[in-house]
């Protein structure tokens, strides 16, 4: 379904609107990790990953566009709101610092139908469990999990508060990277039911 020709790195997601709140949330860690050498995501660039699909065919895009939003106008627009940071990382130290997302089962529905509608193309969720999350950061390699990167964490937990976010539509993205940092462009926009319940 990849061709080299003609393949586009494309992911859906949730975007993050607005994005004022997250963005104060990173620049409160950016001022308290100075010493950890952290490729900082551009704040304009904000969203919540549902599928990533990587490289594929642009001709496929049209017909995933459309059993994308054949999906996901059957489920019902939501609120969330930002959780707590955290770090994904592994045998070799940090990777990613990201920002929770605290949402209703509604998300959960929404990766589940998503999932349902690309599979008859050949898409494939990975077997991690979801994660809702805005990812802030990359760690650069070579560095380590210290006490005081947890405590960091855990003082930033305290104390938070965050708006009500709407979930209204999805973005279908093409991603293109570059040595300053990737680009996402809009393919689609899905949007969701905004009928209110029993109406």
């Amino acid at each position: 379904m990849t061709s080299d020709l003609t393949g586009i790195r494309t992911f859906l997601a949730l975007p993050l609107e607005p994005i004022l709140p997250a963005r104060e949330r990173m620049q409160q860690l950016q001022k308290q990790l100075p010493s950890y050498r952290i490729k900082w995501v551009n704040s304009g660039q904000f969203h919540l990953t549902l599928f990533f699909f990587g490289e594929i065919d642009a001709q496929i895009i049209p017909l995933l566009a459309d059993r994308l939003q054949s999906e996901v106008t059957k489920i019902p627009c939501f609120t969330y709101s930002l959780g707590e940071p955290g770090i994904f990382s592994d045998r070799s130290g940090p990777r990613v610092l990201w920002l929770g997302i605290e949402a209703p089962s509604a998300l959960y529905e929404l990766k589940k139908a998503i999932d349902h509608a690309v599979a008859p193309l050949g898409f494939r969720s990975d077997d991690t469990a979801f994660h809702p999350h805005i990812t802030l950061g990359r760690f650069l390699p070579g560095q380590k999990m210290t006490p005081s990167l947890y405590d960091i964490l855990t003082e930033t937990k305290s104390h938070q508060t965050s708006p009500l976010y709407s979930a209204k539509h999805l973005i279908l993205f093409k991603s293109e990277l570059f040595p300053a940092g990737p680009r996402y462009t809009p393919l689609a926009r899905l949007d969701m039911d905004s009928q209110p319940p029993n109406s």
